[in-house]
């Protein structure tokens, strides 16, 4: 009998091996993850059989992991075998048997082309009887071509059922080789767990198969240099605490590319993919969203810290716009991030709440752009207080002021106290200054005061602790207005040197992530320092500093 390829049945059965093995897999993930998250605790017991049973630990699931990596293979070839198998039912026996049909077909064919061909030039001096033969040669040339056209896709048939064959034996092929090898593994974890924690030290077996494990990991991140979009949604299931070391070397392989050499379509797979649907429909940011803002953050600031080259203002405008996507928690539809002249854009839909009661919710969309970051930090942070300040004049003006004063958009806290990296405008006003503003627009037009707006806060934090800034703005005065600090090489030394001046006056030191994460906080230490300096001056390199400005000129004479 020969070989039959039924696709529905050859379906059915790729579909039970994916149950069976997604099943599996899906158990051995929940408990990587329980390990995972007890191997990362911090532990307070110190000692040899603490470190043993760490690397136990380390070693199940090191096994564990290479079994979901070998499980998601098998889940992909048997989806390859799908696509393969067709939708053609194919008998051998019975296209061997048409093959047959057709050889002899285009066989008679041939010896009447021949007969017919010979007959024609034996009655060339009888008309009628030669054109008769030349008909004859035409429709048997054109049965033997149909012959020939039937025979090829026989045949074509046959190959494909050649294929399938070779595809079937050689399923799973290279899984069969990794469970093999899992196989002595267990074993081998098995004979040492009887013993209680044994591992000084984290065996061969264990160092080659994570080994093995990082090599496939990393393999799977791109493809033609950019971001495989299975690897991103592996990787937005997985919060840092269930990651196995592994993981997470992948995981920082992964934020470097996302920093470095990512693209908008490599931002936007990250996008999409950190963030849930809610019972709602909305959209809400993922645990490991914020986790991977936060690691895009430390890696950004370490960077800009070490490098000994300039750091390229991209880098920071990509931290910037991403740190800005996956932190969108009233999104209603996932946002795209794009370039538009040379800068990041990121886009995305929200819901806002309509005055009227009981009206559904309007939908709205909001636009951020990054700024250019300039090498110089002061250059860079009067950039920002200059964009700062006309944005929010711009809201202020003349065609703004029925707006403002009918209280539809009720905009902007002045004076910029900014507590956390990024300032929402849309926030509350006071009616003192609400009503201030819109009586001095509604007396001129051309009015271009700062309102008020104190526009030197950046400038002075930048210039006192070397900080780049990076600044996003909104498209349209309902956005966000949005500003993230960088340090640079030099910034360690500068928060040294200030906290010298600052225990020179009996006040309390700051560090890196104050300074960061509460700009506005600092600037005023400074400021309140400042004022101590003018009655009380620092003696610094042999001269009385009554100002910061005469400080740091001095610094860096």
């Amino acid at each position: 009998m020969g070989r039959i390829v039924n696709p529905t049945l050859m379906r059915m059965g790729m579909n039970a091996i994916k149950k069976n093995v997604d099943s599996y897999g899906s158990n051995y993930r929940k408990a990587k993850s329980t390990l995972a998250r007890y191997s990362n605790e911090a532990i307070s017991a110190k000692g040899e059989a603490v470190d043993a049973m760490i690397n136990q630990v380390l070693c199940y699931e090191s096994v564990m992991d290479m079994f979901i990596v070998v499980a998601e293979s098998m889940i992909k070839d048997c989806d390859e075998m799908s696509i393969r198998v067709g939708n053609e039912y194919l008998n051998e026996d019975s296209i061997l048997a048409m093959l047959e049909v057709q050889k002899n077909i285009r066989q008679r064919c041939s010896e009447r082309i021949d007969d017919y061909r010979h007959k024609q030039t034996q009655f060339a001096t009888l008309p009628p009887l030669a054109e008769h033969c030349r008909m004859q040669v035409n429709l048997n040339a054109a049965a033997k071509e149909r012959a020939d056209v039937a025979i090829t896709a026989l045949n074509n048939k046959i190959k494909k059922i050649d294929e399938i064959e070779s595809n079937t034996n050689n399923l799973f092929i290279e899984s069969k080789s990794a469970l093999a090898e899992l196989n002595k593994c267990i074993s081998e974890l098995e004979k040492s767990g009887k013993g209680g924690f044994t591992y000084d030290t984290m065996p061969a077996w264990a160092v080659a198969m994570n080994n093995d494990l990082l090599d496939r990991y990393t393999k799977s991140m791109l493809s033609k240099g950019r971001l495989n979009e299975d690897f991103v949604k592996k990787f937005s299931n997985l919060t840092i605490a269930e990651m196995t070391p592994v993981e997470k070397a992948v995981y920082n392989k992964y934020t470097d590319f996302l920093l470095f050499d990512a693209k908008p379509e490599d931002m936007n797979k990250v996008v999409k993919h950190y963030y849930k649907k809610t019972g709602y429909g909305s959209m809400q940011c993922r645990k490991s969203a914020y986790e991977l803002k936060e690691l895009l953050d430390i890696r950004t600031n370490m960077y800009c810290m070490t490098s000994a080259e300039g750091v390229d203002s991209k880098v920071l405008e990509r931290c910037t716009i991403l740190k800005i996507a996956l932190s969108r928690d009233d999104t209603f539809k996932v946002g795209k991030i794009y370039l538009s002249k040379g800068h990041y854009k990121y886009t995305y839909t929200k819901h806002t709440m309509s005055s009227l009661n009981n009206a559904s919710p309007l939908p709205s969309k909001e636009t951020y752009t990054t700024f250019h970051v300039f090498e110089t930090p002061s250059v860079c942070a009067d950039q920002v207080s200059r964009a700062k300040a006309e944005y929010l004049k711009n809201l202020l003006r003349k065609d703004n002021s029925e707006t403002i004063a009918n209280g539809v958009v009720s905009v902007i806290e002045t004076g910029i106290s900014i507590g956390m990296p990024e300032m929402k405008v849309g926030g509350k006003i006071s009616n003192e200054i609400l009503k201030a503003c819109t009586k001095k627009i509604a007396d001129s037009s051309k009015y271009k005061e700062d309102f008020g707006i104190d526009s030197n806060g950046i400038a002075t934090i930048s210039n006192s602790f070397d900080l780049r800034a990076s600044l996003a703005t909104a498209k349209t005065n309902e956005g966000d207005l949005i500003y993230n600090l960088y340090p640079t090489k030099g910034t360690l030394d500068k928060i040294n040197f200030y906290n010298e001046v600052f225990k020179n006056y009996n006040k309390k030191e700051i560090d890196l992530n104050y300074i960061l994460e509460n700009p506005e906080k600092v600037n005023k230490k400074l400021t309140n320092l400042e004022e101590k300096m003018k009655t009380n001056p620092y003696e610094y390199k042999g001269d009385s500093r009554k100002s910061l400005r005469d400080l740091d000129v001095a610094y860096y004479s």
